[in-house]
């Protein structure tokens, strides 16, 4: 029975819903792994970069005029997108199977992992750029501290499942491609060949071209959320017991979906708070992933039918090199605000049509929406079994 249970609670987790789960969470040690694996080599690759890019600009852009120099630095920036989310996905991988096995295995290896983490990548990056190393092990104390937190919090869990599910619906990044792309492209296009855009956008310095992503973010965070909540409010009004509980075959709740728990346990605020959380994570990954796309459409768009001197001609000043994070880029930087800020609108306009757009939100939306439908059918069934039932309640959550 024991096994059974924890069997369903790691069900609840790996579905991004943590706060359903009764009783304190375990294995902390083990599971904050993939998060210092992601931190880990993001550090790691990093201090490489900014060890081979020279002092200087100068001196960099004349080290990319050796070919063998050009194809490795390409090959970094590459392995700074992509190893630091697989080295993660490895880390969780091998943390289900730990976690799963019993509650003393894995610990050796998280601390040894941890260890690891916060002594060598420190002294590393000391050695590289001779940064202050008691400042890099109390950051790193801080990080370990963070990343236990949150994943006590279920924060860890939430935010993998979001990503998996986002990961999962980028293939149909096609369908919105075809169906919005090309009017999004339209008015965006024209905004990206307008000087006056080139003019306003690049006059803004330092980290101001962020504050106005960040603006963007927080419209669609402010509208997701909204409508996020009213679409949750009518799943629990018109079916407080989720899906049809057949949906769960294959699942830990295959051997009791003949009981039939009487009434309902109103949903608890920190479990709306979960599903609401992760349904917006899933909403934002795809968005990130949208308006990166877009990034990589006009950057490669400016790149090819735009020459520097009609940039300069726009902009109204000489062109600068561009970086990002103090990491060096082969594209003026006036083209990568622009760039940056069109991707960042049309994040928000992925964001919003969703939810509104009714053939979009058919792919995007609502399978969302159902597999929160199927979580509430094995809340009920776990709740029921194992929790009680509410003495006489047949309530049902209000949002």
């Amino acid at each position: 029975m024991e096994l059974q249970r924890h069997a369903a609670e790691q069900w609840f987790r790996r579905r991004g819903l943590p706060a359903v789960v009764r009783g304190r969470p375990t294995q902390l040690l083990v599971r904050i792994l993939p998060a210092l694996a992601y931190l880990g080599t993001a550090e790691l690759l990093t201090d490489v970069l900014f060890l081979v890019d020279g002092a200087t600009q100068e001196e960099w852009e004349v080290l990319m005029e050796n070919p063998a120099y050009e194809v490795g630095y390409y090959a970094l920036l590459l392995g700074l997108l992509v190893l630091p989310p697989l080295s993660a996905w490895l880390a969780m991988m091998w943390v289900r199977r730990a976690t799963a096995a019993g509650a003393s295995r894995g610990r050796v290896t998280a601390v040894v992992a941890i260890a690891l983490y916060l002594v060598a990548l420190p002294l590393i990056g000391y050695l590289i750029d001779a940064t202050s190393l008691l400042f890099n092990l109390v950051q790193g104390v801080l990080m370990v501290v963070a990343a236990i937190v949150l994943v006590a919090l279920g924060v860890g869990s939430v935010f993998a499942w979001a990503t998996r599910m986002a990961v999962r619906q980028l293939r149909k990044l096609g369908t919105l491609t075809s169906r919005a792309l090309p009017l999004l492209l339209l008015f965006t296009t024209f905004g990206f060949l307008t000087a006056e855009v080139w003019q306003g956008i690049t006059a803004l310095r330092g980290s101001q071209i962020w504050r106005v992503v960040g603006f963007f973010a927080v419209l669609a965070m402010l509208f997701m959320v909204a409508v996020l909540s009213d679409e949750l409010h009518d799943l629990i009004t018109s079916r407080p017991r989720g899906a049809d509980p057949a949906k769960l075959r294959g699942s830990p709740f295959e051997d009791f979906l003949d009981d039939h728990p009487a009434g309902v346990h109103p949903l608890r605020r920190v479990e709306r708070l979960n599903m609401v959380l992760v349904l917006l994570l899933a909403q934002l990954i795809q968005a990130v992933a949208f308006g990166l796309l877009m990034f990589a459409i006009f950057v490669t768009f400016g790149t090819l039918a735009v020459r520097h001197e009609v940039m300069k001609a726009w902009s109204t000043h000489d062109l600068t090199s561009g970086t990002i994070y103090g990491i060096y880029l082969p594209f003026p930087n006036e083209l990568l605000q622009v760039s940056i800020f069109l991707a960042a609108f049309s994040g928000l306009y992925f964001a919003t049509s969703t939810a509104t757009d009714a053939r979009i939100r058919q792919s995007f939306f609502d399978p969302l929406i159902e597999h929160m439908a199927v979580n509430l059918s094995a809340r009920h069934l776990y709740l029921g079994r194992w929790v009680g039932q509410p003495s006489g309640s047949t309530t049902q959550s209000t949002m």
